[in-house]
């Protein structure tokens, strides 16, 4: 039974046949969405001149703090809230960014008038396949199935997951029950005929296909993808957009190489973007966090409670470690690509700050940090092969991990 998500090193060394070729179903495309979830859990205070949220309400958005980004509220008893964003794949800024972003979103005056006094009391992230059943693999195989949101299961209109990944396991559960009482082996064609006909014939499956192509349009723009859904969403997915995805690392737009992009210019812009770059090696500061400076963005006012700088948010909530004698398990492909490299996603969209910028300009990996959400796999624009990218994620040891998040 493997369900190790879209990123588990059990489920995409499935992926591949025994000749090294990707192994997807017939209908899964080259191209696969993801998005970055990120979300604190909050304590609000017990003050009665704060307005009270219900356990139980739910908040979702979209188009703050930039147009690509959906975000949502859970409010759960004893005055904890779940508050977070997810930063999409199709959102192509190379300097995209998920934890500066993530504070903003909770100063937004609708939220800061209830959260505001609030603290944080821990925070996570994951990589999520935003492909659904369109980028469904192989569900089964001789000893092995697939479950969960490794294996397409999520409704991509519903934005639901959960519970069709827990059905799923149900599912499997109740075929492994029935192979065992008949004294029949877990071979491919037993599994396609017992977990695969149940899973076929239930509202898992149904809901899946009516949202197969409901997020076509957002490779062309929120406007089109927003119609996209509601498109399908109207008629069941009998209509929808159509679209032609392109692999995660050609998602991500191109910028010039760094002599340009980062260079004294004759506009004031590339004179702004030459400082920030400067600005933010001189501090040991990550650069999409100084770029969003230049942006226009408001610097954070960090108040040691909730508004906290990513490096603290690592320590709380949790525990880091990192034993002795394990190798790395984020491992840098091709370095010739790394230096030819402009955009340096990998390093803006890095959870845990593990992956960082070296003075010789090649990233680097500090284990001990790393959160396992996986967002490296997907946010690197080099690819040595022309789809996956330049980032090797395997199993391994270590890292960030957390009891409640």
């Amino acid at each position: 039974m493997v369900g190790d998500g879209p990123v588990g090193a059990v489920g995409r060394a499935l992926d591949q046949n025994q000749n090294g070729a990707k192994q997807q179903n017939e209908n899964s495309p080259k191209g696969r969405d993801w998005a970055m979830g990120m979300k604190f859990v909050i304590e609000l205070p017990d003050d009665p001149t704060t307005e009270p949220l219900k356990p139980g309400t739910v908040w979702h958005t979209f188009g703050y703090p930039e147009p690509e980004i959906f975000g949502f509220l859970y409010v759960h008893p004893e005055r904890l809230v779940s508050v977070g964003i997810f930063v999409p794949s199709w959102m192509s800024d190379p300097s995209r960014t998920a934890y500066r972003y993530l504070q903003h979103f909770i100063q937004h005056p609708a939220l800061w008038r209830v959260l505001k006094n609030g603290t944080l009391r821990s925070w996570g992230a994951k990589s999520l396949e935003e492909t659904g059943r369109r980028g469904e693999p192989i569900l089964s195989g001789d000893g092995f199935a697939r479950i969960g949101e490794g294996s397409g299961s999520t409704n991509m209109l519903t934005g639901s997951g959960v519970d069709e990944a827990w059905t799923t396991g149900m599912q499997l559960g109740e075929a492994v029950l029935e192979l065992l009482r008949a004294n029949m082996p877990f071979s491919k064609e037993n599994l396609a005929a017992t977990y695969e006909a149940k899973r076929r014939s239930s509202w898992v499956e149904q809901g899946a296909r009516e949202a197969e192509n409901a997020r076509n349009g957002f490779h062309r723009g929120i406007v089109r993808g927003m119609f996209g859904m509601a498109l399908a969403g109207l008629t069941h997915g009998r209509f929808s957009l159509k679209s032609h995805p392109v692999p995660a690392s050609q998602q991500i737009h191109r910028v010039p190489p760094v002599p340009r992009a980062w260079g004294p210019g004759n506009t004031r812009h590339d004179s702004q973007l030459h400082q920030a770059a400067t600005r933010a090696i001189s501090e040991n500061r990550p650069l999409h966090d100084a770029l969003l400076s230049v942006r226009g963005w408001p610097e954070i006012p960090f108040d040691g409670r909730l508004l906290v700088t990513q490096q603290d948010a690592l320590l709380i909530g949790g525990k880091v470690q990192a034993m002795p004698g394990f190798a790395d398990h984020v491992i840098f492909r091709d370095l010739k690509l790394c230096t030819a490299c402009s955009e340096k996603t990998c390093v803006a969209m890095c959870s845990g700050q593990a992956i960082t910028q070296g003075a010789d300009g090649l990233p680097t990996f500090e284990r001990e940090k790393c959160v396992h959400c996986g967002g490296c796999l997907w946010n690197c624009a080099q690819s040595p092969e022309g789809e996956d990218g330049n980032i090797a994620f395997v199993a391994g040891s270590g890292g960030l991990h957390s009891a409640e998040n």
